[in-house]
C-alpha cells in the first residue's frame, strides 16, 4: 500500500561563509523573545544551576503558583539558593507604560522566592514606568536589535566590527528526501486496500489520533523521522563529505550534492497509527520508503539582538539567531556575554505546543563553558 509525497529534510551541519548578502526575515514571535532572553540570562549567569523558561512560582497574596516567563537559580557549594532571578518578558508595539509595569511590579513583589526581579521589553518603557520600577527596585531591561560594532559594546571583541560583519550567513546542510514513495504494511488489511492522503489516522479505539489528523500529516513526519536517523549514517556521511553542494540551475534557494537511490524501512508500532479500511480498524505496522536521498545547502541569514539595562544601557549580553531552514522549526543562537569572550553556542527547537505558551521548558545549563 503506497502513497507519494516530494521529499523531507532535517540539519546536517553547518557553515559559516563571508560571501553574498541576502536577508530573509524571521519573526521573533513572543515565545521566541522569551527563550531568546533566557539564553542571555544563562550566558549573563554562568554560575547558573537551571534556567527555566515559563516556571510557575509561588504568589503568596494569591496563593498560588503563577506563570514568570524566565527563571535563573543559583546556588552555594552547600546547594542553598544564593538567588532566584525572575523576568518578565514581554513584546509589545508600544513602550511599557506605567499601569503594566506596576501590575508587573506588584505581581513579583507577591513572590517571596524571588531574589533578583527584572522586566525585559522588546519596545522600551516610558519614564514614568521606568520610575515606578525604581521605587519599586526591580529591573529594566531592553531587548532590541543589535547594530552596533561588537568591539564598542565587549570590549573582550576588540577590533570587531557589526555582528552582519561577523556573521553574514549561516549555512545549512540539510537531508531530503526525492521523489519518495512509502509504503505501510498493514498486515490484516485485504490485498489492495486503498487510502488517499485525507484518510484519517485513528487510535486503538478508533477515535482521532492525537498528533496525527490524516495521512498527508503522517507522511510528513514519517518522511522527517526518516531523514532523522540517516543523515549522520553512511552513506549519507561520506557523500556529504565527498561531492560538494553546487548551484542547481535556475533554483536560486538552495545549492545540491549528487542525489542517491536508497530504500529505508522504519517500524511504527509504538506510535498506534490505525486506518479504518472496508469498515473495520487496521494498525499500520511498518512503512518502508523508496526513492532518493540528497543534500542540499541553504543560506540562512542571522537576525542579531541586544539586551541591555535601562536606564543606563548597561550591555547583558547579545545574540545572533538564525533558523536552520528546515520543517521542524531547529534554530541556532550565538550569545556574547557582556565580561567574556566564551560565546555560547545554542541549538534548539520550538515545537507546535510552544507556539503560543511555554512551560516548564528547561535550558540546558551544561552547555555554557
Amino acid at each position: 500500500m503506497g502513497c507519494k509525497r516530494g521529499c523531507a529534510r532535517f540539519p546536517g551541519s553547518i557553515r559559516f561563509r563571508r560571501k553574498h548578502r541576502e536577508w530573509k526575515c524571521m519573526l521573533m514571535t513572543p515565545m521566541l523573545v522569551q527563550y531568546v532572553v533566557g539564553l542571555c540570562c544563562l550566558r549573563h549567569n554562568p554560575d547558573a544551576v537551571d534556567v527555566t523558561v515559563g516556571d510557575l512560582v509561588l504568589d503568596t497574596a494569591a496563593n498560588k503558583r503563577r506563570d514568570v516567563d524566565v527563571t535563573i537559580t543559583t546556588k552555594e557549594e552547600d546547594g542553598s539558593v544564593s538567588a532566584f532571578k525572575a523576568y518578565e518578558v514581554k513584546r509589545e508595539g508600544e513602550p511599557l507604560d506605567v499601569a503594566t509595569v506596576e501590575q508587573l511590579c506588584i505581581k513579583l513583589r507577591d513572590m517571596p522566592d524571588v531574589t533578583h526581579p527584572a522586566i525585559v521589553s522588546s519596545s522600551n518603557f516610558t519614564d514614568g514606568a521606568i520610575n515606578k520600577a525604581m521605587t519599586h527596585k526591580v529591573q529594566l531591561y531592553v531587548i532590541k536589535p543589535w547594530t552596533e560594532p561588537i568591539a564598542a559594546q565587549f570590549p573582550d571583541f576588540p577590533n570587531t566590527g557589526t555582528p552582519e560583519d561577523v556573521f553574514r550567513s549561516v549555512h545549512s546542510t540539510l537531508l531530503y528526501w526525492i521523489d519518495a514513495q512509502l509504503h505501510f504494511f498493514i498486515p490484516t488489511a485485504q490485498p489492495g486496500s486503498f487510502f488517499d492522503d485525507q484518510a484519517q489516522i485513528l487510535n486503538a479505539r478508533g477515535k482521532a489520533h492525537k498528533r496525527f489528523k490524516n495521512v498527508d500529516s503522517l507522511k510528513q513526519d514519517l518522511l522527517m523521522r526518516s531523514t532523522t536517523i540517516l543523515f549522520p549514517l553512511e552513506p549519507a556521511r561520506t557523500i556529504l563529505r565527498t561531492f560538494p553542494c553546487l548551484p542547481v540551475p535556475n533554483i536560486e534557494e538552495f545549492e545540491a550534492g549528487p542525489a542517491w537511490p536508497h530504500t529505508h524501512t522504519m517500524q511504527v508500532i509504538t506510535d498506534k497509527l490505525f486506518l479504518m479500511l472496508g469498515g473495520k480498524l487496521h494498525e499500520i505496522h511498518s512503512v518502508t520508503i523508496t526513492g532518493s536521498l540528497q543534500w542540499r545547502r541553504t543560506k540562512r541569514i542571522p537576525q542579531f539582538y541586544i539586551m541591555e539595562s535601562t536606564p543606563d544601557n548597561k550591555v547583558f549580553a547579545g545574540a545572533a539567531i538564525a533558523d536552520f531552514g528546515s520543517d521542524d522549526g531547529k534554530m541556532v543562537t550565538f550569545v556574547f556575554p557582556a565580561e567574556s569572550r566564551n560565546i555560547g553556542v545554542h541549538l534548539f527547537k520550538l515545537s507546535e505546543k510552544h507556539r503560543h505558551i511555554i512551560r516548564g521548558l528547561k535550558i540546558p545549563v551544561q552547555t555554557v563553558r
